[in-house]
């Protein structure tokens, strides 16, 4: 999910809003909030995973080398 999908979402959900009743409109805030959240959330773990994948490739490769050289 990108940012321009959940801004596609806010949008719609001001369309609706004016003819939505009180729990169904508190539902969407609350999904939309939550959808927010676990967006932010991903961002982080993709960064998380990503930094730690390039320490361990350098580290492997490194070891390839010195093998390589090794014999």
């Amino acid at each position: 999910m990108n940012e321009a999908k959940l801004n596609e979402y806010i949008r719609r959900k001001a369309e609706i809003l004016p003819t939505a009743d009180e729990a169904a409109s508190a539902l969407v805030a609350e999904l939309l909030a939550e959808m927010e959240q676990l967006m932010k959330d991903n961002e982080r773990l993709r960064k998380s995973l990503h930094a730690a994948g390039k320490g361990k490739s350098r580290a492997g490769m490194s070891t390839k080398l010195k093998d390589a050289l090794y014999e």
